[in-house]
């Protein structure tokens, strides 16, 4: 899909071949890139005139995903493409018929995307099947920063 106001921005689903592409944006941007593209996920790149400047993944639980890395290029950063590949993937979460997104964060301000926070407990509860959850349970770990929610109802949280 194409943006209007960018109309050599295309976001599109990410093929097996697309791996090292995504980890290594996730990687320029610290996030860790284990599991990306593992069954049961969802991701996409961001390319801007056929060359990739961003990534975002989507575990998917039932009724619920987890927001799984979210990065733009630094030299593609300020333009508003992470707002676009954020919202592309709630759009997504929605048709897909989840009820809501969550996220583990080390910083940031998500309020402004709809996202409110929430206790570790509940995401740990409601997508204990995502490999990203799995993974920190299987190291006995718990994630560092917030964690968040996006309700995906019909209204909540539109702008």
């Amino acid at each position: 899909m194409t943006d209007q106001a960018m109309p050599n921005v295309q976001i599109r689903l990410a093929q097996p071949q697309d791996k090292g592409t995504v980890c290594s944006i996730f990687h320029d941007a610290g996030l860790d890139t284990e599991e990306a593209l593992a069954p049961g996920t969802t991701y996409w790149v961001m390319e801007r005139g056929g060359q990739p400047v961003g990534a975002i993944g989507l575990e998917h639980g039932e009724g619920a995903s987890l927001l799984r890395g979210a990065a733009v290029l630094p030299s593609a950063q300020g333009q508003g493409l992470g707002r676009r590949l954020v919202m592309s993937a709630v759009e997504y979460a929605r048709a897909r018929g989840d009820r809501a997104i969550y996220m583990f964060s080390k910083g940031g301000d998500w309020h402004s995307f709809g996202f409110t926070q929430v206790p570790l407990a509940v995401v740990m509860a409601d997508v204990p099947d995502t490999p990203q959850v799995r993974a920190y349970r299987a190291r006995s770990e718990r994630p560092g920063g917030f964690t968040w929610m996006r309700a995906l109802d019909v209204g909540v949280g539109q702008a």
